[in-house]
């Protein structure tokens, strides 16, 4: 059988969803109550979980896959028990004792516990798989837990203490898939073969040939007399019996269907419900009869086991718009009730419905079951809504008719010419005028522009001025119209990296009513993803939320179409006073540290480098006088000496003198005696 190519998820995709097939589901499957239901998509580097409400049809959970972690590679219903301390802080009412949870088993050999109530992962159960986990299963009371692998081994885990109970190796190949029975004395092994073992002393009761390719499903019946298989590219679903006493290692029979079985389910009376990849369904009503025959003669045994089945009733749902195309159904599960729940449609909005097959008497009501369905877009806003039909009804046709072009004659200068004689004087005037001014001037006269008055109001346009305002580059608009209709990211990114309040806030103002969701879900699932950019982002968000309120208010179930949004901003506002006390801690550590620096890098000898003493001060101050005085006396007196002794030598040199002169004079005298 050739798989057809599984289908690029577009734009144009999203707008025709009779061309949106389950190609690009990784896993998608209902809770055991039927009041959940959990589809996994791939992306680029990481998986998507989402959770929705089969009764409202509203998503409860929205959970990605973190960075670090292995990618998943199975995804398993259940529940576990919680403590008492966790149910008072729940306050959960007094009859309800467990929660529903999901394991996600990982390429690196962990396996998470998510909690739908918690939102987040809860437990972390690692040590024994160092390989991928393939499968995992829950007890009814949700305290343990069994985990397959890659390696072969089966692992028995206390979920609560997320500690390795036993473990023992069940194959020597991979295991693809293991189950519990309801009475939890037996554990159904599947790799390409089967075994069904005793969980109490570990020992194998029987072995089944099982199917060529690997297994996908294995399902025990509501009595534990047989189970049900299936496997990849197999529209065969085997039934097994699994009580102790036949021995028997090939099936009982083989229900078919025209397509590969992607889902398997059975009813409390044990009837057979099954999905194809191709989207129909198919049911077998009394499927244990195959059991109860089967304890005939060896001939009888023989025919029965390579005798198949086909359905007893095709369910399948066509598209109400144009040609009756198929609308894929993701996944189905019976009720307690007695109905039958369907999943269809996109992966990003499936529309839930149960289905009444049978008659009061157990009886189906119809061989094939042909429902002609409305087709469900991708998109968050219903076409068929009410909401949509308002838009489109006010919604205004582009029309030109009132619009003035702008060309090139508009600013067209005076062709030059010969003048007539009376003109002549006036145009020379002019022409002197023009090459006297500047080109600055000259382009100033070119600019289009509008003149307003002091007051507010648009004042009239002067005759020398040109009417028409000139276009500005401060809108996004067609740039971001675009990114949103061809779903071009790139495109979308560029836009969302302006920050100016002004172009942000003319972009939303223009953006018409039909991208606004769309635009507003793109804008919440980048914050979601890096909430470091969130301050650029919420700018984006902010100009949605206040300009187009009103439009907002009319979209229903608005609030439940962005809870991710709240969610955020509710775990944001609850860690702000938590930051505030962590701010005030860090400002009170990090003022000490700088203070005890500055004290390191201070002189911290504590002796003082001078000392003040009132009285003592004066006291200095009039030694200091007197030491001054003497010191000029002492000059005076150096001074006085030095004078003393210049006038003293200058007396000795006149007496000197006299002396001379008089000796001179008693020569002079002895002389004239002597002459005389």
């Amino acid at each position: 059988m050739v798989k057809a190519t599984p289908a690029k998820t577009s734009f144009g995709t999203l707008q025709n969803p009779d061309h949106v097939s389950n190609a690009l589901v990784v896993h998608s499957s209902f809770s055991p109550d039927g009041h959940s239901f959990c589809i996994v998509t791939p992306g680029a580097d990481h998986h998507r979980l989402r959770i929705f409400d089969t009764t409202t049809g509203n998503i409860k959970n929205d959970y990605e896959q973190t960075e670090g972690d292995g990618k998943w590679t199975c995804v398993r219903w259940g529940s576990i028990t919680e403590t008492g301390a966790a149910k008072k802080k729940r306050k959960s009412s007094a009859g309800s004792s467990s929660s529903p949870v999901l394991a996600l088993g990982q390429t690196n050999g962990h396996t998470s516990i998510f909690s739908l109530a918690h939102g987040r992962v809860i437990h972390e159960l690692s040590g024994p798989h160092t390989v991928k986990i393939n499968d995992f299963c829950f007890s009814k009371n949700g305290t343990r837990g069994y985990s397959a692998g890659e390696d072969g081994l089966i692992c028995e885990w206390d979920i609560v203490q997320g500690a390795e109970m036993t473990k023992f190796r069940a194959d020597t190949k991979a295991i693809k898939r293991i189950q519990l029975n309801h009475e939890e004395t037996m554990i159904l092994t599947a790799g390409h073969s089967m075994k069904l073992w005793d969980l109490e002393s570990q020992q194998v009761i029987k072995n089944f040939t099982g199917h060529a390719s690997a297994i996908t499903n294995v399902v025990f019946s509501a009595n534990d007399k047989f189970l049900a298989s299936t496997a990849e590219q197999d529209r065969f679903i085997n039934l097994w019996d699994c009580s102790r006493e036949n021995q028997q290692e090939g099936n009982l029979t083989a229900l078919t269907l025209d397509n590969t079985v992607s889902h398997v389910d059975i009813s409390p009376n044990n009837a057979v419900l099954a999905i194809s990849e191709e989207g129909t369904a198919g049911i077998w009503q009394n499927a244990q009869n195959t059991s109860s025959s089967s304890s005939g003669g060896a001939k009888a045994s023989k025919k029965k086991r390579y005798t198949t089945r086909p359905c007893d009733c095709s369910v399948k749902v066509v598209s109400s718009r144009g040609e009756k195309t198929l609308i894929p159904l993701l996944a189905g599960v019976f009720t307690q009730q007695g109905q039958m729940m369907l999943a269809r449609g996109s992966t990003i909005k499936p529309i839930f419905e149960k289905i009444e097959f049978q008659n009061e008497d157990g009886s189906l009501k119809e061989k094939d079951f042909v429902l002609t369905r409305a087709p469900v877009t991708g998109f968050l806003m219903d076409e068929s809504a009410q909401v949509s039909e308002n838009v489109k009804a006010t919604k205004k046709a582009y029309d030109e008719s009132a619009v003035t072009v702008v060309g090139s004659t508009d600013f067209a200068l005076a062709a030059p010419g010969l003048g007539d004689k009376e003109g002549d004087e006036s145009e020379g005037e002019d022409a002197d005028e023009l090459e006297g001014r500047t080109m600055e001037e000259k382009l100033q006269d070119l600019a289009v522009e509008e003149s307003s008055h002091p007051t507010g109001k648009k004042s009239k346009p002067s005759a020398s001025k040109n009417k028409y305002s000139t276009p500005k580059a401060n809108s996004l608009q067609q740039m971001l119209i675009q990114a949103l209709h061809s779903n071009d990211l790139q495109l979308l990114e560029a836009c969302l990296t302006f920050n100016n309040v002004e172009v942000i806030r003319n972009t939303v103002r223009r953006l018409p009513a039909t991208y606004v969701v769309p635009f507003l879900t793109q804008v919440i699932h980048k914050f979601q993803q890096k909430p470091n950019r969130g301050e650029a982002l919420l700018e984006w968000i902010k100009a949605v939320l206040l300009i187009h309120t009103a439009y907002l208010m009319t979209v229903p179930d608005l609030v439940k179409k962005l809870s991710n949004f709240y969610q955020t901003l509710d775990a944001r506002v609850s860690v702000f006073q938590k930051l505030l006390n962590l701010h005030g801690r860090l400002d009170l550590v990090m003022s000490q540290i700088e203070m005890r620096q500055q004290y390191e890098a201070e002189d911290t000898t504590n002796v003082a480098a001078t000392i003040y003493v009132e009285d003592d001060d004066d006291d200095d101050v009039e030694e200091e006088d007197l030491d001054l005085d003497m010191e000029d006396d002492d000059e005076d007196d150096d001074l006085v000496g030095e004078a003393d002794a210049f006038e003293e030598e200058e007396s000795g040199d006149t007496d000197e003198e006299e002396l001379e002169s008089e000796m001179s004079d008693d020569d002079d005298e002895d002389e004239d005696e002597d002459d005389e």
